[in-house]
């Protein structure tokens, strides 16, 4: 069996990310994503045994090398501290990856979205209700349904890092800041 090439992973996930911005996730095939990334499609089928298998593992991949793998590093953080954390990276990641933030939410909201991939998801969810729970206890977060929490929380994120992209604007630690402050004061007590 031959041993698979960390090099062309990446090179296959990045050609499926920009194919993805430019074609939409529907008109997404293996054919095109191997021309993109400039391999013949034999070869990306020596990877990926189908479409949907790339789709899970690059979305897998994007999931986990980001805010996931940031989780457990914050966990002793105070509350706050912890939400300020993921938002700043949550942030820092929409603004500068563009292509990649398109991918995960047309393949978030498809068919091709597996049970194992869908689970992977919803720590990240979970984590969030969880913070947004324990906030309720110490009586610092509204006791409100995490409902309508967690979509403030994500519509604001997703929406300002969109308009930053549009309107060209980078990203710096007092923007970060600035917009924290906005969504914690609309979810704190």
């Amino acid at each position: 069996m031959r041993v698979k090439d960390d090099t062309k992973v990446n090179t296959i996930f990045e050609a499926t990310t920009k194919l993805t911005s430019e074609l939409g996730l529907s008109r997404l095939t293996m054919s095109s994503i191997a021309k993109k990334a400039k391999m013949a499609c034999g070869t990306l089928y020596i990877y990926f045994d189908s479409k949907e298998q790339l789709l899970n593992e690059l979305y897998k991949h994007l999931l986990i090398s980001g805010t996931l793998s940031l989780l457990p590093s914050i966990q002793h953080l105070p509350l706050k501290k912890q939400f300020f954390v993921i938002w700043s990276n949550v942030l820092k990641f929409r603004v500068s990856n563009s292509c990649e933030v398109i991918f995960m939410h047309q393949f978030r909201y498809s068919s091709f979205v597996s049970e194992e991939t869908s689970n992977l998801d919803k720590q990240f969810l979970n984590f969030i209700k969880d913070l947004l729970d324990q906030g309720k206890e110490e009586l610092i977060i509204k006791n409100m349904d995490n409902c309508l929490l967690v979509p403030l929380l994500y519509g604001y994120a997703n929406t300002l890092a969109r308009q930053m992209a549009i309107d060209k604007v980078v990203l710096t630690d007092a923007i970060i800041e600035q917009s924290f402050h906005v969504c914690w004061d609309a979810i704190k007590s």
